[in-house]
């Protein structure tokens, strides 16, 4: 039925516009004669118009009326129109419908897969977390072990570099006083 009815629609649209067009062709040419009457009429730019028109008048004149009658006459119906604006705004509401009813679904899809994998992605970062905080944790151990490591062996060299440096003088000034003293 819905067939039938698009179908009907069609070919009322279709003659509604041809009527349509047919209507404003002959209303376009009932308004040109009807200018140029009017300008031979009142001889608009002393063109002599109206001596020009005189011979063909007999041919434009009802020209012009079955212009203007035609025009009246061959104009679409207007229940013809609303019954297919009315058909066009049932299709387009119908089709807003349709993908509104997909796009709700598409986002819940997509919000239900995402759910899942933001809350795995939220649990391995988690784990990443912990496995780098205890990486860093080991490191600093490590690099404060060295750290010790380095002081301890920083003051064995100092201690060693003072004792061979108080050995050194004192060597140095044992052996000078008796140079001292034989030179004296």
């Amino acid at each position: 039925m819905a067939a039938q009815n698009s179908d009907k629609t069609k070919t009322q649209g279709k003659k509604g516009g041809m009527m349509g067009m047919l209507s404003k062709v002959f209303g376009v040419g009932a308004i040109t004669l009807g200018a140029l009457f009017f300008a031979a009429m009142f001889d608009v730019g002393h063109a002599g118009l109206i001596h020009t028109l005189a011979g063909s008048a007999i041919v434009l004149v009802p020209l012009f009326a079955l212009f203007a009658i035609a025009a009246m006459f061959i104009a679409p119906k207007s229940g013809a129109d609303l019954d297919e604006m009315s058909a066009q705004v049932a299709a387009l509401t119908e089709a807003k419908s349709k993908m509104t009813s997909q796009i709700l679904t598409l986002q819940n899809h997509m919000d239900s897969m995402s759910g899942q994998d933001v809350e795995t992605l939220k649990a391995k970062n988690q784990e990443l977390q912990e496995q780098l905080d205890a990486i860093h944790q080991a490191e600093r151990e490590k690099m404060d072990g060295e750290v010790d490591t380095l002081r301890q062996r920083n003051e064995e060299l100092e201690a060693q570099i003072k004792q061979w440096a108080l050995e050194t003088i004192s060597k140095n000034v044992g052996s000078n006083k008796p140079a001292a003293a034989k030179a004296a």
